[in-house]
């Protein structure tokens, strides 16, 4: 049966087998009685981005068929080799970031192969993908979001209608195919947005709700659901982004906590030698806000230390 073929007024849990691959996806569908979208929502594409996968878990157990109208497909893991080691961020057979595969490739490594099912077996037939993620073992992180500037104008402003919906300060738009899933959506027209919430391979009960409650205004904005949640902020549209890597090995001490702001030319953080002599400071390029930072304290050259959304 594939994905959100089931009858109306079900939900099924199931393992679903993935070609040529050493693991099974965990999933849940449920469908309503009456006609609506086809919503898919993921998590766990990066393994220790816990947040994600529990709001995953939670939101499936308790939407019913009763309340929603259309179908909604919960994948609570995308990558279960990589759940299951724990191995940060990659595919554990061939060490590659899942979010940096897509499409991906059915005759390609095990991470490409994954990708590629994913896509054309639960993102090509969805009318909206969600996907959740969370800072991973080594980031912190202030709940924020991305959406597509991709596809189109009608396109890119039905994703930012989703991305709206979530309770933050900030979304982001992304105009590169990046080798995510949600990038890759916009080749079947498919609005999608990536969202952040939680950090540091954690997971707490405000997080979690905080999410829910996100999942139900969308599911709402978009007819699935009858009744929404409250929403404080609505996101404010960052257009551009600002890496900054580290130039050194050693001690990382940053500067700013994430949502802070920052002007042109002050400090981010600096890189320390086990002796505290300045080995490198890091400064802003331009006017922004940290987005998510390196949180741990050991940091090697070249390694991502922060990204600010420009102001």
């Amino acid at each position: 049966m594939r994905v959100f073929d089931i009858p109306g007024g079900t939900k099924v849990q199931s393992m679903i087998n993935i070609p040529d691959f050493p693991a099974e996806l965990p999933v849940t569908t449920i469908r309503g009685t009456e006609p609506g979208p086809n919503v898919l929502i993921t998590a766990g594409i990066h393994n220790e981005e816990y947040t994600g996968i529990e709001t995953a878990n939670r939101f499936a157990a308790e939407l019913t068929p009763e309340e929603i109208k259309g179908a909604v497909t919960i994948i609570h893991i995308c990558n279960p080799t990589g759940f299951a080691s724990i191995a940060a961020d990659v595919v554990p057979e061939d060490g590659k970031n899942l979010n940096r595969v897509f499409p991906g490739n059915a005759d390609g490594s095990l991470s490409h192969r994954l990708a590629h099912f994913i896509l054309q077996d639960f993102i090509r037939p969805a009318d909206y993908l969600i996907d959740l993620h969370s800072g991973g073992g080594r980031e912190e992180l202030v709940p924020h979001n991305y959406f597509q500037r991709l596809g189109g104008k009608k396109l890119s402003e039905r994703s930012l209608a989703l991305a709206s919906c979530m309770d933050a300060d900030y979304t982001v738009a992304t105009n590169v195919l990046t080798g995510s899933s949600f990038t890759h959506a916009s080749a079947y027209n498919v609005p999608a947005i990536l969202m952040e919430r939680g950090q540091m391979a954690t997971w707490n009960e405000t997080d979690v709700q905080d999410y829910m409650d996100d999942l139900r205004r969308i599911l709402h904005s978009v007819g699935t659901l009858s009744k929404s949640r409250p929403q404080r902020r609505i996101p404010r549209v960052i257009e551009t982004t600002t890496y900054y890597d580290a130039e050194a090995e050693g001690c990382w001490y940053h500067a700013r906590n994430v949502g802070e702001t920052v002007a042109e030319g002050e400090p981010l953080g600096e890189i320390r030698d086990p002796f505290g002599n300045v080995l490198s400071v890091v400064q802003a390029k331009r006017r922004g806000v940290v987005l998510f930072q390196l949180g741990s304290y050991s940091v090697r050259d070249g390694e991502f230390l922060v990204c600010c959304g420009d102001l």
